[in-house]
């Protein structure tokens, strides 16, 4: 019996990270404004990537810039590529969870 509960225990971790590693969804944001504000929703046990764009603005890094805003039970990790930035949000929680995710983007006279 022992046996069984562990195998059902075992099957069941598995199946979650499974279905988390097939589940990873990517969301571009796209701005056309000097901030935009995202409210973004994870499901439960749900990592998310967020690619954030300055459109008609001026993308550099040291103009420009993503930043996530991780709630309790959540991780967001942000990080810059060229001239776009990331952010990977996951959802530890076993309840659907809200973030807000700005983007903040200078003309290129600025």
């Amino acid at each position: 019996m022992k046996d069984l509960v562990r195998t059902l225990l075992l099957g069941g971790a598995l199946s979650l990270l499974a279905g988390g590693a097939f589940a990873w969804k990517t969301e571009d944001l796209h701005c056309d404004t000097s901030k935009c504000a995202f409210d973004e929703e994870l499901g439960p046990s749900q990592t998310k990537s967020y690619i954030g764009y300055c459109d008609g603005y001026s993308n550099s890094p040291s103009n420009s810039t993503m930043v996530c805003h991780a709630v309790k039970g959540m991780t967001c990790t942000n990080a810059q590529f060229g001239s776009h930035w990331s952010c990977i949000c996951t959802n530890w929680a076993i309840k659907e969870q809200h973030t807000t995710i700005d983007v903040y983007c200078k003309a290129p006279n600025q």
